[in-house]
């Protein structure tokens, strides 16, 4: 008996995928940014092979391949694209407390050990040092809604999984579902979530408007170009 599996007509980024310019490969999609007042996708994350500083690559420069993300641009091209996040170190102020980091940001910055971070005691310092911290400036346009990869999705009744990535539909760059692995991560399966079904994308997370139940109860998903012949 075969299982049962839904069939999306689209386009998949999927977080993580490798992506390639025109002449090699230059990095991994950290992250995908779409704009909740028109629904559609308006950038990609890309981070760099070389380097840590991410790019922010406009979906107009960028289509899939399969599993893989294409960038119609040179890598000389691509490095020049502007930085989806400036990092820089300073002083630890107590009256500014750390903003939100990027996980995929924070983990590949050098120094990260050293901030953020809070006043403590220097070695054998009688009086408290204030260590330096990592401060940063987010270039992601102002009304645009970055997906992280494993944001948490919530269900109307609690967590039900982590987003992977989205589908735009064939033709335009409009976002039809966005892909969450469901479930335990040795035992997951991969359902894609109508935007309709979407309540919000917000720093928590992706709310949807089903139960966990509806969401447990969906078919794995399969995202092909154009449905196979009757």
């Amino acid at each position: 008996m075969t299982a049962t599996v839904n069939r999306v007509i689209g386009r998949k980024y999927v977080i993580g995928s490798r992506v390639y310019c025109s002449e090699c490969p230059c990095g991994y999609l950290a992250s995908a940014v779409v704009d909740p007042a028109t629904g559609r996708l308006e950038h990609l994350i890309v981070t760099p092979d070389h380097g840590i500083d991410s790019r922010l690559v406009p979906i107009a420069t960028a289509h899939c391949e399969g599993e893989a993300v294409r960038l119609h641009c040179t890598l000389d091209d691509f490095n020049a694209m502007e930085p989806a996040v400036d990092v820089h170190i300073t002083p630890m102020d107590p009256a500014r407390p750390p903003r939100h980091v990027p996980e995929e940001e924070s983990s590949a910055w050098p120094f990260f050990d050293l901030g953020p971070s809070e006043p403590g005691l220097g070695l054998a310092a009688p009086e408290p040092v204030l260590l330096p911290r990592i401060a940063y400036d987010n270039h992601v346009p102002a009304g645009e809604a970055r997906i992280y990869p494993g944001d948490h999705v919530h269900a109307s009744d609690g967590l039900i999984g982590r987003v992977r990535g989205v589908v735009v539909a064939p033709e335009g760059d409009a976002v039809t579902h966005i892909l969450i692995d469901q479930g335990l991560l040795r035992a997951h399966k991969r359902v894609a979530i109508p935007m309709e079904r979407v309540d919000g994308v917000g720093d928590d997370g992706v709310r949807v408007l089903m139960t966990r139940r509806e969401v447990k109860e969906l078919a794995p998903c399969e995202v092909v170009a154009q449905l196979p012949p009757l």
